[in-house]
């Protein structure tokens, strides 16, 4: 079925619970050491599916799988599904109407060839409508491509007699790309966009994405391949393969006949009396024939290697920035279902957005551009997803550092808007994402300061968690710690007299900074405030207090199964029946699980309860391996939650 979900309005929502101790951030902090750099290839900003749910429109049927083939008919704004039990019609851009469901009879011959292969005839009925649909798709992508007029496919008409009804024009080259570490390329070619501008307007460029051949962590690149880089291999050496030493040698350039083979018929060749491929020699076209692979490589440019993330799909498009500049923004998806949106920005590839499209991970499949929509094809679905929605960006901060060509800020209208030519009373900056140079200052957001009682000698870790990953990030702390070491979740503090005091952790992007996380270590001695002991020993006594409950329900549980059980024992006794046989028509049954001690329920309720956190941030944890009553006191009271909109 259709379902098109409405984003909410941004607005004030209810506030959320304030923690325990409170402080006010005052004046100025001391200053402390800089996290470390975060390259482009990690997304800027990441969205759950949860969040991105409100801006994109799903189609799927109920018991159909597998939406694996789109085609799209740009004349009729028809999108084509082919799924694996049917194919569907849907109308550009779909919402929530009914779809049309195609069915044909498939020929006879088709039928038989599927059921040679050993496929069953229902499977073959399916298997060859998508395949009927996959290759008219190959059809409709054919007519994009533009053809040298001095060369295209009407002067090769194949040889007399060698390469009959053949191309003679059909040359192969390796395509790598080269890898950053020790020299090693990426040769697997996982998928390829074409990027073909209009005529005219600029240069045609294939982005691949590539994996490695050898085992181990998962790594993807991605490059950029040039028609010069790729004309300068097809006219290099030709490659012979040498069988009795089992390898590959470039072939003399004496021994090429003449003309060249696997050129086109152009003016040239005509002025020669070579008016199409049937006038060639026939040794030039035996020679195409055993040589049709280049020698050397097309060596793409390399915009982007990343690891541990495994990409599959790949489409792009050419947009025009507010002054006037193209950029090139690409859509990739991952392996577990993820879409990242990139720029190419200068001599490399910025990931920009990371969006969770599905609920459960599973493979990107295809992907289809079309007037502003990314239509993506999973096993469970059909994704539509708007490109141009630019209000989803709330600031004008948020509209410059997101650092998309079609959107920019409107001071006329205080949102971001997609630009479409106009100028007037709008700023974008995709080079640099100047900030405090084109936006106001915004109103500064004070953070809760979250008092931790520590003991002496023990290990604090202070979480921060700006909201990109791009953002430089520096640690404010008293002067008196000596013992720090930064980390990629937060700041590791080695407790001493001197390390008490305030911490605040800043990040920056584009110029404007804030302060993200505050935090205030006080000692957590015998002679803390009544009030805090007081609170600290509530919560204690209220989750034991849990757990003893639980205890007793789990004991209440397990008697009354166990009456029962005796009870169809003593029953099975007097009539003769075997109560673990399954019924008839089934062929297997299911035992009731064991029940629960008290202490399998202890371990997940005390993980929950260390796992709270605030504001999207996980509580401040310790690495002390020694116990001590501070330990126990600081891993087992609950941290209180506050206003995610303070942070």
């Amino acid at each position: 079925m259709l379902a098109r979900h409405a984003r909410p309005r941004p607005g004030p929502g209810p506030p959320l619970a304030r923690p325990l101790p409170l402080l006010l951030l005052l004046g100025a902090v001391l200053s402390g050491p800089v996290s470390g750099h975060v390259p482009r290839s990690v997304p800027r900003t990441s969205l759950p599916s949860s969040e991105v749910d409100s801006y994109l429109t799903r189609f799927a049927v109920p018991h159909i799988y597998n939406y694996t083939v789109l085609l799209v008919d740009p004349a009729s704004h028809t999108l084509y599904v082919g799924a694996r039990d049917t194919i569907f019609a849907l109308s550009l851009p779909f919402s929530g109407e009914r779809p049309h469901r195609i069915d044909w009879m498939v020929p006879e011959s088709h039928r038989q060839d599927c059921m040679k292969k050993g496929k069953k005839e229902d499977e073959c009925h399916n298997f060859v409508q998508i395949l009927t649909i996959a290759n008219a798709s190959h059809l409709f992508t054919c007519g994009t491509f533009a053809f040298d007029p001095k060369c295209g496919v009407i002067g090769d008409r194949g040889g007399r007699k060698t390469l009959k009804q053949r191309w003679t024009t059909f040359l192969k080259a390796d395509l790598l790309c080269p890898g950053p570490e020790h020299g090693r390329a990426f040769s697997v070619l996982q998928d390829m966009a074409e990027l073909q501008p209009e005529p005219g307007a600029g240069t045609p460029v294939f982005y691949g994405i590539f994996s490695s051949q050898w085992e181990g962590a998962v790594v993807s690149a991605v490059c950029a391949f040039l028609p010069q880089d790729i004309r300068t291999a097809l006219n290099g050496p030709f490659r012979e393969l040498k069988h009795e030493c089992n390898r590959a040698m470039p072939v003399i350039e004496s021994e090429v006949p003449q003309p060249r083979p696997g050129q086109c018929i152009t003016n040239n060749r005509k002025l020669q009396q070579f008016s199409s491929s049937l006038a060639l020699p026939d040794r030039v076209l035996t020679f195409i024939r055993d040589h049709p692979l280049m020698d050397r490589p097309v060596d793409g440019q390399p915009l982007l290697v990343t690891t541990d993330i495994a990409y599959l799909r790949v489409v792009a498009h050419r947009v025009t920035s507010l002054s006037g500049k193209e950029y090139d923004v690409l859509y990739l998806g991952t392996e577990d279902g993820h879409l990242h949106r990139a720029v190419h920005i200068g001599a490399q590839l910025s990931v920009l957005e990371d969006l969770a499209l599905f609920p459960e991970p599973q493979p990107v499949e295809n992907m289809k551009l079309f007037h502003g929509w990314l239509l993506v094809g999973s096993r469970s679905e059909v994704t539509q997803v708007n490109t141009t929605n630019c209000g989803r960006l709330q600031s004008c901060s948020e509209c410059i550092l997101a650092q998309d060509p079609v959107c920019a800020w409107s001071f006329r209208l205080d949102a971001c808007v997609a630009h479409a030519g106009e100028h007037r009373g709008l700023v974008q900056d995709i080079e640099s994402a100047d900030v405090s140079s084109l936006c106001p200052r915004e109103p500064g957001e004070h953070p809760v300061v979250f008092e931790v009682p520590v003991a002496t000698a023990a290990h604090v870790v202070l979480p921060c968690s700006p909201s990109s990953a791009w953002a430089s990030c520096v640690w404010h702390q008293p002067s008196g710690v000596t013992t720090l070491t930064p980390r990629r979740d937060g700041l590791e503090v080695v407790v001493t007299p001197g390390a008490m005091g305030a911490y605040a952790c800043e990040c920056q992007e584009g110029g404007a900074a804030r302060v993200v996380a505050a935090y205030s270590l006080v000692s957590g001695s015998p002679r803390d405030p009544p009030s805090q002991a007081h609170t600290v020993g509530a919560g204690l006594g209220g989750f034991i207090l849990g757990v003893l409950a639980a205890s007793l329900t789990l004991l209440l549980i397990g008697r009354s199964q166990q009456q029962r059980r005796q009870r169809e024992l003593l029953a099975r006794d007097k009539v003769g029946l075997d109560l673990g046989a399954p019924p008839s028509g089934t062929t297997s049954y299911s035992q009731d699980p064991p029940s629960p001690s008290p202490e399998d329920e202890r371990l997940p309720l005390a993980l929950a309860k260390r796992g709270s956190g605030f504001a999207g941030f996980p509580p401040p944890f310790l690495l002390d391996p020694y116990t001590s009553p501070a330990h126990i006191r600081l891993t087992g009271a609950p941290l209180a939650t506050c206003d995610e909109t303070s942070i």
